[in-house]
């Protein structure tokens, strides 16, 4: 079997076993999944159709769709060390599927989230490094996947609880914004 055959059968099995979780009642007991944009992408043929027109017309017919919420944080010119926030989904149904780190070496590696905190549609994510080249100005530090159902693409609304620099202090003044790529 092809490398993007099993990328496409591993897919269906998260979306499968995702759909039954949300109508069991087991959200919070999924736990989080590889990148499932790259898959995907590796997966398409020329005869699929747009992965943007997948999603259109998922959304139009009221499906489940997957997308990705990109979380950055900007502590201005001062290093970041450590983060938590809260990611809200309003105006839609969205179940969290994954978590990858950001685009800095310091949060490279996927921030933790707590299970038991995946209450409605919102997810608390938090991350530390205590790497020598922290990251400076807007940053990415986390892309979360979301399984989204119904004809409403949902927003997204980040609450900055603290992020703090080398020394464990927390940083005042520093902003955070979720972007749907």
């Amino acid at each position: 079997m092809s490398r993007g055959r099993r990328n496409v059968w591993r897919i269906a099995a998260v979306a499968v076993v995702t759909t039954v979780a949300a109508l069991v009642g087991w959200a919070a007991t999924v736990e989080p999944l590889a990148t499932l944009a790259t898959p995907v992408a590796a997966a398409s043929s020329p005869a699929a159709a747009p992965a943007d027109a997948i999603g259109a017309a998922a959304a139009a017919a009221g499906g489940i769709r997957f997308a990705a919420v990109d979380v950055f944080v900007d502590p201005g010119d001062r290093p970041l060390a450590a983060y938590q926030f809260t990611l809200r989904a309003v105006g839609g149904t969205a179940l969290l599927v994954g978590l990858e780190g950001g685009d800095a070496p310091a949060f490279a590696a996927p921030p933790y989230y707590d299970p038991a905190a995946l209450v409605g549609e919102q997810v608390v994510v938090a991350a530390l490094s205590t790497a020598d080249d922290l990251p400076r100005g807007r940053t990415r530090v986390a892309r979360l996947h979301v399984q989204v159902t119904g004809p409403t693409d949902p927003r997204y609304e980040v609450a900055l609880h603290v992020a703090a620099g080398p020394d464990g202090r927390a940083l005042d003044g520093v902003t955070a914004t979720a972007v749907v790529p």
